[in-house]
């Protein structure tokens, strides 16, 4: 599955349950609301993918579903409340 770090803190491959070969900006990169997840990072995050994730990606696929606790979500400033 899908990665989510920044460029200070790269997949460690010697770490890592699966080989990531390539990394994809996410939709408004660099303004996106995806963001490493280091988990004392705030930085704004790129994408690995996995062999067969790239190969889905280059076959046209542009959503991933990423591993647990990999990412956080940056929210705007704007409070929309509760449904009533």
């Amino acid at each position: 599955m899908a990665i989510i770090r920044c460029d200070k803190h790269p997949v460690r491959q010697d770490l890592a349950r699966e080989a990531y070969i390539q990394r994809i900006e996410p939709v408004g990169y660099p303004e996106s609301a995806v963001v490493c997840g280091t988990p004392s990072c705030r930085e704004v995050g790129l994408v690995w993918l996995t062999d067969d994730e790239y190969h889905d990606y280059q076959r046209g696929e542009r959503i991933f579903a990423v591993k647990t606790h990999t990412v956080k979500i940056k929210v705007s400033d704007r409070q929309r409340g509760l449904p009533a």
